[in-house]
């Protein structure tokens, strides 16, 4: 990786970062692109953990460390953190900067396979690339560009947030749950862990928007993906 210490201390790092980022993204080789959103990705993991608090966590960090483990490309690197957002949340940010919230992970309790195939659809959402497409957007780069020396304006903050909070299509999230059902399963972990997070939830909260959360009342339904996860379960047994 390029020193990012030295570039975010410049002034042009933003501006350099965004050009690299738009460029490399679209036309660059697979290297390339791996780099370019790693650089950019940085800015936007600052960003977020300058608004929400976020730490390490061992467990977390062996439950993840099974599953990287595992993926056919080396040359992504990712980190998790717990975020205290008090959401039940987790998102991917571009350069495998993975969150899951707090409140999530302790509502899993024991169920590593859970954490697991949380972990599992969020990296998805990365190597599919939905979570470079959802921040690759005029309305965050001009934020960037307007990255401050000392602390992050707060336009850029809430823009961000609601990036994170939106859900991603139909399709993206069918995708990001079949690619989880084969990395949880590779890595040793029960596919079924998925079935049991969603199930839990709508059981204990009552399916209730207001109390799951937007994680996991955007579509598709948690019925619907249930269902799909263990149909994939099947097609790999």
């Amino acid at each position: 990786m390029s020193s990012l210490a030295y570039m975010l201390g410049r002034k042009s790092a933003p501006l350099f970062l965004k050009a690299n980022w738009v460029v490399k993204s679209l036309a660059g080789t697979e290297s390339e692109k791996i780099e370019a959103e790693f650089q950019m990705g940085y800015l936007l993991a600052q960003v977020y953990e300058e608004k929400t608090k976020c730490i390490s966590n061992n467990r977390l960090s062996e439950i993840a460390g099974g599953l990287t483990a595992h993926l056919r490309n080396k040359e992504r690197q990712h980190r998790f953190q717990l975020d205290r957002s008090g959401e039940l949340n987790a998102c991917a940010i571009p350069g495998g900067f993975i969150y899951i919230s707090e409140k999530l992970f302790d509502r899993c309790g024991e169920d590593v396979d859970a954490i697991a195939f949380v972990l599992a659809h969020e990296i998805g959402h990365g190597i599919h690339g939905d979570a470079n497409t959802r921040f690759l957007t005029k309305a965050v780069i001009n934020g960037l560009l307007r990255f401050p020396a000392r602390g992050i304006a707060p336009p850029v903050q809430r823009l961000l947030a609601t990036l994170v909070q939106q859900g991603y299509s139909r399709e993206q999230e069918f995708r990001a749950d079949r690619f989880a059902v084969a990395l949880v399963k590779a890595s040793g972990f029960d596919p079924h862990g998925g079935c049991r997070l969603f199930s839990m939830l709508a059981e204990r909260e009552g399916g209730a928007p207001s109390t799951i959360g937007a994680y996991f009342t955007t579509h598709p339904s948690m019925a619907d993906r249930i269902a799909r996860i263990e149909k994939r379960i099947g097609e790999l047994a």
